[in-house]
């Protein structure tokens, strides 16, 4: 009889315990995650790529900002890089042609590429050449955001709409961003995609797979025929919000 009662009471204490420990946990968690959203201060290698990049002297890859999701987007991005007359780095504007709402910037897409432009010039950050994709979005986005671009380029659309070797696409671009001009107190733009960039093309990249949100940005650097992959901006409020403080 005793011996069932201290069992009771045992197992009754250890409900007790668990019980206790849910509820620890639960306000623990709560407080933690809310830490982190208060959390406003920008990311030490943000603020220290940030500033690097101030100086000039890299290659800044820039995925294009929102579009509209059409799932077959590469059949209409084939249109506009290859079914034209105007030569193998021109482009048919889609801007202009029946399918543009499938390959260019949305409304929301031109706004944040303003926005972006704004931002930049008032941050004062030191631009040179500017390279875009031939597509819609892309050149929109470098027109947007940097007020031009001075060369198009096919090799700059992404993978999607063509049957080729990656390996043979690695080397090539890897060619072409190694021979992109690059001044010392400038950073050059790629104005592109988000499937351009890949690991493979440099010396110290060990993430297999990159990606960035519309608007966000790789910084990339050229070292004695070799490229750098230094630093992600996943999306450019992070490289933004360096610059303002209250």
């Amino acid at each position: 009889m005793i011996f069932k009662k201290i069992k009771k009471n045992i197992i009754k204490l250890g409900s007790i315990i668990i019980l206790l420990l849910i509820v620890f946990y639960g306000i623990y968690d709560f407080q933690n995650n809310k830490d982190k959203k208060n959390n406003y201060k920008a990311n030490k290698d943000d603020i220290y790529w940030a500033k690097k990049i101030i100086e000039g002297g890299f290659i800044l890859h820039f995925r294009h900002t929102e579009r509209d999701k059409w799932i077959d987007v590469t059949m209409y991005d084939a249109l506009e890089s290859d079914l034209h007359n105007n030569g193998k780095d021109g482009s048919r504007f889609a801007e202009n042609d029946y399918f543009a709402d499938a390959v260019c910037l949305n409304s929301r897409g031109k706004i944040q590429a303003r926005a972006m432009g704004e931002h930049i010039q008032n941050i004062g950050l030191p631009i040179g050449h500017i390279a875009s994709s031939v597509s819609c979005r892309a050149r929109q986005t470098a027109e947007l955001v940097f007020g031009k671009y001075d060369t198009l380029h096919r090799i700059l659309v992404h993978s999607g709409p063509y049957n080729e070797e990656r390996s043979e696409r690695i080397d090539k671009l890897k060619f072409f961003y190694l021979n992109l001009p690059l001044n010392k107190n400038e950073n050059t733009i790629v104005s592109a995609h988000n499937g351009v960039v890949v690991c493979e093309m440099f010396t110290n990249c060990k993430d297999e797979k990159l990606s960035l949100e519309e608007g966000g940005f790789y910084v990339i650097s050229k070292k004695k025929d070799k490229l750098y992959l230094e630093y992600e901006f996943h999306n450019y409020n992070n490289f933004n919000k360096v610059f303002y403080k209250r």
